[in-house]
């Protein structure tokens, strides 16, 4: 049911009929987010704190973001990169909190 929601609010925003678009939009703006925060945060959690996910997140999603989106999107990696650090920083505090 979210998901429908989601999808539709996706559409409107785009305002077109081309479910290709809205679904790359949808992947860029919804998907990738949560994707890194959810991974870097269960790695927060198992194994603390790591610059790591200021770089990783970045990378990995910079060739299907060129590919697929071009350069314009890449700002969003940076964005994805942020979002991967502060959802590290967030696990490697309830790790560190867990192991007392």
């Amino acid at each position: 049911m979210g998901a429908t929601g989601i999808w539709f609010g996706v559409r409107q925003m785009v305002n077109a009929d081309n479910d290709a678009q809205a679904l790359a939009l949808t992947i860029l703006f919804i998907a990738l987010p949560l994707l890194t925060i959810a991974v870097a945060a269960w790695d927060g959690v198992r194994d603390g704190f790591s610059l790591l996910w200021l770089l990783a997140p970045f990378v990995c999603f910079l060739p299907p973001m060129f590919l697929f989106f071009g350069d314009s999107a890449l700002k969003y990696g940076a964005c994805y990169a942020v979002f991967g650090l502060v959802a590290n920083v967030l696990g490697a505090l309830l790790h560190r909190s867990g192991s007392h």
